[in-house]
């Protein structure tokens, strides 16, 4: 229980004191300087709470500085702390902004395959209607023969198109892989840097600049790594709106070989089997585009990891100040 009259303030303005003075306050110091009164049990936590509340303080008094040097030294560690949230709140928010805008960007690419997904179901019907009249028309065997052999050449050609877009993405998977093995390593030699600056501080508490330079560093090393990311995302975009484009000619492409088959109904007549055989083929087409749109999306989801470690770099540097 704390003696009647020993309160917190009491220990504060004792250890305030013996600060200015140049002298390390102690319990048996601080008990001394409020004249002997106060159970070292009751001092101790106190002690304890204004020495967590005045690091900057405590610093200081190690080396023996002058009460002015003191407060200006306290004042500028305050400035640099107010200055590193600051910049931490700035990035939180850009980053909450990237977020939106990336999400907004996901809403939209759904409500696109959705829209796909209902023109997929009525091509899927009008094919059907078209092997109805392919079995009515079998008279011009022989002229639907040519039209579905250039049919199956323009299909070959997407083919070899879509081929091309899969190996596209590939190429953007393995720089996206050599994207995160750099960060990861970035995120290693930070770890080992700030290793080295806190043995330096715990061996030198009295270089109160010299660790104001380094915490300053290491700031300027975690805006060049943001600017190195952020350039990463925006190629990584743009290789995105490549991919993008490129299905989109895909998609262009298909209703073309749809206008063709819905012109060549009326005169043509093939075997169904044949028919058949070009409606999976135009299956197999609109699933390699989906499998494409798929890989995109693995795309954003890799570049939104990649944001959250990067804010997990920043809190921690952040808490480091």
């Amino acid at each position: 229980m704390a003696r009647a009259g020993i309160l917190y303030s009491h220990v504060a303005r004792a250890a305030t004191q013996l600060a200015t003075a140049g002298k390390n306050p102690t319990v048996d110091s601080v008990r001394e300087a409020m004249g002997g009164t106060g159970s070292k049990s009751t001092i101790a936590p106190m002690l304890k709470q204004w020495k967590a509340e005045h690091v900057g303080v405590m610093a200081a008094t190690g080396v023996g500085l002058p009460a002015d040097l003191l407060e200006a030294v306290k004042s500028v560690y305050q400035r640099l702390q107010e200055a590193a949230r600051a910049q931490v709140d700035q990035l939180h928010a850009e980053h909450q902004a990237a977020e939106q805008g990336a999400k907004r960007a996901q809403d939209a690419l759904r409500g696109e395959l959705q829209h796909l997904a209902i023109e997929r179901d009525a091509l899927e019907r009008e094919l059907a209607g078209v092997k109805a009249s392919l079995v009515r028309d079998q008279a011009a065997r022989q002229k639907d023969a040519v039209v579905i052999a250039a049919l199956e050449a323009e299909r070959d050609g997407q083919a070899q198109r879509l081929a091309d877009r899969a190996a596209e993405v590939r190429e953007l998977a393995e720089q996206l892989a050599q994207a995160r093995r750099q960060f990861e390593h970035f995120q290693e030699m930070t770890a080992e840097q700030r290793q080295t600056d806190r043995q330096d501080w715990e061996a030198r508490t009295g270089a109160v600049e010299r660790d104001l330079g380094a915490a300053r560093g290491i700031l300027q090393e975690s805006r060049e790594a943001l600017a190195v990311v952020r350039a990463e995302k925006e190629s990584l975009k743009e290789r995105l709106d490549s991919a993008t484009a490129a299905r989109d000619e895909s998609i262009a492409m298909n209703s073309v070989l749809v206008e063709q088959l819905t012109v060549s109904r009326e005169d043509a007549s093939a075997q169904q089997m044949q028919s058949e055989l070009t409606a999976a083929r135009l299956r197999e087409a609109w699933e390699e585009t989906a499998q494409v749109r798929a890989s995109a999306s693995a795309l954003e989801v890799e570049i939104g990891r990649l944001r959250e470690r990067l804010e997990a770099r920043l809190t921690a540097a952040g808490k480091k100040k």
